[in-house]
């Protein structure tokens, strides 16, 4: 693979970090502060109500992973640190990569991944759970609590579904593209061809005559 083929211009790469730098830290921060705000403001399994039986402000504390599934395993728990930490180092890898690629809408969905993980993770380490605190009833079904974190995990794995579905439809439409163009650079050689070959054609019999 040749890297420096596509190795950006200096000037796009200190934008695009910028960029995922600062949308990390904004998420980060919000993400911290507002788990702080809720663990000092309300109380465990406190409900607020901010939208009649739609939209609570509920303070648990998530000893699992998503949905706290697997709270009472130990090591499943460190497991999912250890993965979160190849995971964060993973995303920051390909963000901070030079690669003329990489469009803001990527560079966007990737920051939101590593800061998402990186927000429960420093819980995780730090209290040794995870600070969730807003809750929506959907139809009377009780959404598992979540966090600004979630959020932007949730909402980071959905832009890069998109956008890598986006790459290979854009993919799949330059192959057809350059197959049509083939096929019909090919017709129209052959039709030359052809042409020609009547032309001489024309010419012998002339000379006969």
């Amino acid at each position: 693979m040749n890297f420096a083929k596509n190795k950006p211009d200096k000037k796009r790469y200190i934008v695009q970090s910028i960029v995922a730098a600062g949308v990390i830290a904004a998420i980060l921060v919000f993400d911290l502060v507002t788990k702080y705000i809720t663990s000092t403001r309300i109380g465990i399994g406190e409900r607020i109500q901010i939208i009649p039986n739609f939209f609570y402000f509920t303070y648990v504390q998530n000893r699992g992973g998503a949905w706290s599934l697997g709270d009472d395993n130990p090591f499943l728990m460190n497991v999912i640190k250890v993965l979160t930490v190849f995971f964060v180092l993973g995303v920051l890898f390909v963000l901070f990569f030079p690669d003329k690629r990489k469009n803001l809408y990527l560079i966007f969905s990737l920051s939101l991944l590593s800061s998402g993980a990186t927000g429960n993770f420093v819980d995780r380490v730090w209290l040794g759970y995870v600070r969730d605190f807003i809750s929506f009833y959907i139809f009377s079904y009780k959404f598992p609590v979540f966090n600004i974190a979630d959020i932007a995990l949730v909402t980071g794995v959905i832009m890069l579904i998109v956008s890598i579905i986006i790459y290979f439809v854009k993919t799949e439409i330059k192959q057809r593209r350059a197959k049509k163009e083939a096929r019909k650079n090919a017709e129209t050689s052959d039709a030359d061809d052809c042409s020609d070959d009547e032309t001489r054609d024309g010419k012998d019999g002339g000379e006969d005559k």
